[in-house]
């Protein structure tokens, strides 16, 4: 869902250029495709609930597995705080047209939507795969929408659609900082993660908006059902962070409790009161991103794990 938002980003810290921009996205990819590979391979050689907090206490340790577990911790409960004013920011904004939408109902509708996924969440994870293949189907439609659309303005050739890269060698290059910038704002919509989206407004809304005014309707509620499809996927492997974490003795035993689908519904339901309370404060951007940088960290130590315990434990079954 994060390619809904991202792009922007991405190119306010290119200094608006276009090469830049473009070989930001393809570095992103390649970092985000490392880290992804690594976790297919973790996954896969210890298939249990919460694999790369698992194999870090097998490989760093008990203290190194324990930070994890408390960043992770505050990590799910702002993203998923934020990730819910964003998908309520998105259906509320198309009542306000021309302005900021009022912090009140986005936030009652953000309370709104984390309780309903929740409620699905404790259905097990069946529903909730139901639920996410629906709506990405839905997510990949917009997607190829606004795509097939921006080509065929392109194509159409009208100044305004391709003065952007015109002299676009020529444009101004960002410092370290900003690269630094856009690389973290275009890994977030490879990561597939709910933890952070820093940029408030919808790249898709506001193309709806200016290419055909009268569908920005059906875009913004699009848009919104494939945030919720990430937001549902945040909550399932939180629940499932904290089960692990539980069971290997660094969180209360109780949190590994199943209900009868299958699902550690104390810890879904620990996480929905405390990305509650996340919500009430309004400026929760800063924090997060923050955080991200943290997390980021740790999907290194992930990697590093993984390379520690190729060399420590050579002979492990690993089918990937």
């Amino acid at each position: 869902a994060g390619i809904f938002v991202s792009p922007q980003g991405v190119l306010k810290y290119s200094s608006q250029n276009i090469p830049v921009s473009l070989s930001i996205w393809a570095a992103a990819a390649l970092l985000k495709m490392m880290n992804s590979l690594c976790i297919a391979e973790l996954a896969t050689t210890f298939p249990v609930s919460a694999a790369p907090y698992y194999c870090l206490k097998r490989s760093l340790g008990s203290s190194v597995a324990f930070l994890n577990v408390w960043i992770g911790m505050f990590g799910y409960y702002l993203g998923l705080s934020t990730q819910s004013l964003l998908i309520a920011n998105c259906l509320i904004q198309p009542f306000y047209s021309g302005c900021p939408a009022p912090e009140l109902p986005k936030k009652c509708l953000a309370l709104a939507v984390l309780w309903s996924l929740g409620i699905l969440n404790a259905r097990g994870v069946t529903t909730v795969s139901w639920f996410n293949t629906i709506s990405s189907f839905m997510k990949m439609a917009v997607l190829f929408f606004i795509s097939l659309t921006g080509i065929v303005l392109l194509v159409i050739g009208k100044r305004e659609n391709v003065s952007r890269f015109e002299n676009a060698l020529g444009a101004e290059f960002p410092d370290a900082s900003q690269i630094a910038e856009a690389i973290l704002q275009g890994s977030f919509a490879y990561s597939g993660s709910s933890l952070l989206f820093t940029i408030a407004d919808s790249v898709a809304g506001t193309w709806m908006d200016r290419v055909f005014p009268s569908m920005q309707w059906i875009i913004s509620f699009a848009v919104s059902i494939s945030m919720l499809n990430s937001t549902a996927c945040g909550i399932l492997s939180a629940s499932r962070f904290f089960y692990s974490a539980s069971q290997e003795g660094q969180l209360p035993f109780i949190f590994s409790m199943l209900n009868n689908y299958h699902c550690p519904v104390v810890a879904v339901t620990k996480i929905i009161i405390f990305s509650s309370i996340a919500v009430i404060p309004s400026r929760l951007v800063n924090l997060i991103k923050y955080l991200m940088l943290s997390t980021l960290v740790l999907s290194e130590l992930n990697m590093i794990a993984l390379l520690k315990l190729r060399h420590q434990e050579p002979h492990l079954h690993r089918p990937y």
